[in-house]
Parts: structure tokens; sequence; C-alpha cells
């Protein structure tokens, strides 16, 4: 039998993604809200803090979002040891965010698809849902 093998994940998100269920859920909040403002600024939907322009040199751009868009407190809380301008923190900070949100997505899935918003919500809080 031949299995399909997954597309090779560098250590550094492998490492993410086995903490992100270890985080409670105030750190998880934390956590998604440091890696989105990481990633405002390294995809250039943000200027850099007290910039009137983007800081067109990733590797510059990347260490300034690093320190001035919480990118450290991202990495300190998941054990992430990296270097500010890290060409790899912006695919693990990717990656963390779509396994925060996919639980979200799925219960919102499950609620269009059924129709039922309310009744999926009520299964959700009495946990008959994943």
């Amino acid at each position: 039998m031949i299995t399909a093998k997954p597309a090779h994940v560098n250590p550094q998100t492998r490492h993410a993604l086995t903490m992100v269920p270890t985080l409670t859920p105030g750190r998880r909040r934390v956590v998604q809200a440091a890696a989105a403002e990481y990633l405002s600024q390294v995809e250039r939907r943000r200027l850099p803090l007290g910039w009137g322009q983007p800081i067109t040199d990733d590797h510059s751009n990347r260490a300034d979002a690093y320190h001035m868009r919480r990118g450290h407190v991202f990495a300190l809380m998941l054990g992430i040891s990296c270097r500010s301008s890290d060409a790899q923190l912006p695919d693990t900070a990717r990656a963390v965010l779509a396994a925060i949100e996919a639980p979200v997505m799925k219960l919102t899935a499950r609620a269009e698809a059924t129709g039922q918003p309310a009744a999926i919500a009520l299964l959700h809080i009495i946990g008959a849902t994943g």
C-alpha cells in the first residue's frame, strides 16, 4: 500500500504546532493576536510603527516586525528559538493561526451546512460536537 507523504514541515513549525494544544485559552488568544499583528507588517498590510512607508527589505521588515509587532511574544510563548529576521517565522505564524482557527472554521462550516447555526452552537456548548 502506498501512502502519501506529507509535505516537509520545518522543525520550527512542527514544534510550534505541537505546542498549540498545550496552551490555555488565554495564552492561545495572546499567541493568536501576536501572530496576526506580526504578520500584518510582514505581509505589508500595516506600516511599521512610526514609519510613513513600508520597509522594502524583507530581512529588515521581519526584524522590525519581530520587535515592534509582537513577533517576539509569539516566539517566546511557543518556545521558538529564532532570530528576529528568521525567514521561516512568518510561515510558522501562518500555520499556528490556521491551527488555532481550525475549530471555529469547522463549527462555522457545520452551521452553514445544516442551516441551523443556533442548534450547532448549542450542541457545541453542551459538548456534543468537537
